[in-house]
Parts: C-alpha cells; structure tokens; sequence
C-alpha cells in the first residue's frame, strides 16, 4: 500500500480504469479536489472525502483512512495479546472482535462511545452507563 494518499487514489483510480473526471461523479467531490489530493496539494482529505471516495471506488474505507494517516496500525512480532473480558452473565466475550463489530454495523456510535469513554468524566460515564444497562434490562423484558 503506497504511503501517498494522492498517489494510492491514483493507481486505484488507473486500476479501475476511470479517470478523475468520473470519479467525481461517481463520489460527489469535485474534479478539482480530486486533482489536489492526487497530486499531492492536499495532503490531509477529511474523513467524509475519503468515505465518498472508497465508496466510488469500491474498497475499504479504512484502507484510505490508514494510508492518509488517520489509522495507524501497530503489529508486534514477537508477543501475541488477547483481552478477553465476561459480559453481564459471566460469558467470556472477545471485546476487540465486539469493537469491530460495532464499527462495522454503526460507525457513527462507535465514535460516539468511544469520545463518552475519552472526553466525559467518570460521574458522567457512570450516569451513562447506568442509563444504558437500565435501557437493556427493559427491552430484555419486552
């Protein structure tokens, strides 16, 4: 994966055999947006630019948000990690495997849980999360 974000739309673009022009028609960014980013003009496109733009594409949103540095990933050779934690009925649950899965249904409350567990204070969070087992508990009984 090329470590340009202009560049790697590029040969997505060439790979796919459309040209700049029905890229933008295709994402909704403008010709000229496109042109910046490919040439190296614009070197941070926003979150929404690279969504519009790997859904015209076809491929991963995450692939474009890696290369443009929003994502960066960290791979240890020598030492494995697994978190594994019980839920409310003592089942072990894989939480990593759980985030991905939350990320991929509905990334807009990912990101939303994940700035409550960043930003808010700990009164705050716990008022949060006692509204939100309060929430389970009664759909549980319906």
């Amino acid at each position: 994966m090329p470590t340009n974000i202009g560049s790697y739309i590029a040969q997505l673009r060439a790979e796919k055999k459309i040209s700049q022009r029905e890229l933008s028609d295709r994402s909704g960014i403008s010709n000229t947006e496109i042109s910046r980013i490919e040439a190296g003009k614009r070197n941070n496109p926003t979150p929404a630019t690279l969504r519009a733009l790997s859904e015209a594409l076809n491929i991963e949103y995450s692939d474009l948000m890696k290369v443009a540095g929003y994502i960066e990933e960290i791979h240890e050779t020598d030492k494995f990690y697994e978190l594994v934690f019980k839920d409310e009925n003592g089942e072990i649950v894989d939480i990593k495997r759980g985030v991905k899965d939350m990320f991929r249904k509905d990334e807009d409350w990912a990101n939303v849980a994940y700035r409550v567990s960043r930003e808010l204070t700990d009164e705050d969070r716990s008022i949060l999360k006692d509204m939100a087992l309060s929430f389970l508990k009664n759909k549980k009984k319906q």
